[in-house]
């Protein structure tokens, strides 16, 4: 169809978006993936070791249901195991080629998964061990995997290393993912030409992160934000809220360099005006970042800035992306209902935050004689 903006695929009439806005609680679930890699990160570089206890159970939480959001966009919960049963990731003459969603859903997910659970039953067997001797309850007893004493687990560290150097490569494609399938197998105007939006994700991804470990940090009580390293953290938040920020500030140059004052450049100019609100959002939680590594008390603030520069960043890559026709023409501006939306995304983080809570009733958010 050529009239009036140029080729139009008839579906876009009918539902401009494809990608429907479940997918943006999706995207947020994915920073579980970086909570884990910070994580272990820090345990191969001996870093952060007060803050591990709290990022892995909330790391594994949240990425133990990030593809609950896929399923929900699909529609179709009652085929999940199909996802994992009929996984298209090895060629064949009837289904050619690789699909990245199903390398991602079949494979990536249930390897970072295991190698992440199994790091953490290991990285938790001794402190849990010690926890069945004051509770005498038996789940702890096999939690603690047989090791009951410092010379045991100091024995299976360097299993733990190495755990945690492999269970980095699945957790790493999956920090720029769904970004990645964005710019390389949808034919989208925006993404197509939005160069820079994996590393944006990646960054993106680790300020959400952040964020929701420093309110937890909060929300066990102000008297342990030393205690789990909150000051490393913000550390952390304010290096990638900055790092977004640059990497905006770029993408807008490289569209204005490129696309000038054509229609296409017109047709971005909604998501460039939701760019420069991201921008100062990050901005801010930058600039609030650096003022609590002074006083700390300020930090309560950082987690809902974080947050909001994550949502509208996120929301304008994912959802107001699509509303740019194929051709990069014109901007829709379709209207869509969501309400029944914004329950299912609701109900996505929901049980994200519920195993959150179970598994830290579990595992000890502290962790004491971090050098057994």
């Amino acid at each position: 169809m050529m009239y009036p903006y140029g080729y139009m695929y008839p579906n876009e009439y009918a539902e401009p978006i494809v990608w429907l806005p479940t997918l943006f609680a999706y995207s947020l679930l994915i920073s579980g993936a970086d909570l884990l890699i910070l994580a272990l990160l820090a345990f191969l570089f001996n870093k952060l070791r007060k803050a591990m206890p709290m990022l892995l159970t909330l790391g594994l939480a949240f990425f133990t249901v990030v593809l609950l959001g896929p399923l929900a966009d699909l529609r179709n919960p009652d085929r999940a195991t199909l996802l994992f049963s009929n996984a298209q990731i090895v060629p064949s003459e009837q289904h050619p080629g690789t699909s990245m969603i199903a390398l991602m859903g079949g494979l990536m997910w249930p390897l970072g998964w295991v190698l992440a659970l199994v790091f953490i039953l290991l990285y938790f067997s001794y402190p849990v061990h010690l926890k069945y001797l004051a509770t005498r309850n038996p789940l702890y007893k096999v939690l603690s995997l047989g090791v009951s004493t410092p010379e045991r687990f100091r024995a299976i560290k360097p299993v733990m290393k190495v755990v945690a150097a492999i269970a980095l490569v699945p957790l790493a494609f999956w920090s720029i993912y769904p970004a990645t399938l964005f710019v390389m197998q949808t034919g989208l105007f925006a993404w197509r030409n939005w160069t820079l939006l994996p590393i944006m994700y990646f960054a993106d991804v680790f300020v959400t992160a952040t964020a929701v470990a420093i309110l937890v940090a909060w929300i066990s009580g102000r008297s342990r934000l030393q205690q789990l390293d909150v000051a490393s953290l913000i550390t952390i938040h304010g290096g990638g809220a900055v790092s977004v920020a640059a990497i905006l500030v770029i993408q807008l140059w490289y569209w204005k360099n490129v696309f000038g004052t054509t229609d296409y450049y017109a047709s971005l100019a909604p998501l460039i005006r939701w760019s420069y609100v991201a921008i100062g959002l990050f901005l801010l939680t930058f600039a609030l970042s650096l003022v609590s590594m002074r006083y700390l008390s300020l930090s309560i603030i950082i987690p809902f800035t974080g947050f909001a520069a994550t949502v509208v960043n996120k929301w304008n890559a994912i959802i107001r992306a699509q509303e740019i026709v194929r051709s990069g023409m014109t901007y829709l501006q379709p209207t869509y209902n969501l309400s029944p939306e914004l329950m299912v995304m609701v109900g996505i983080i929901s049980a994200g935050v519920f195993l959150a809570i179970v598994l830290t009733s579990i595992f000890p958010l502290e962790v004491k004689n971090h050098d057994y």
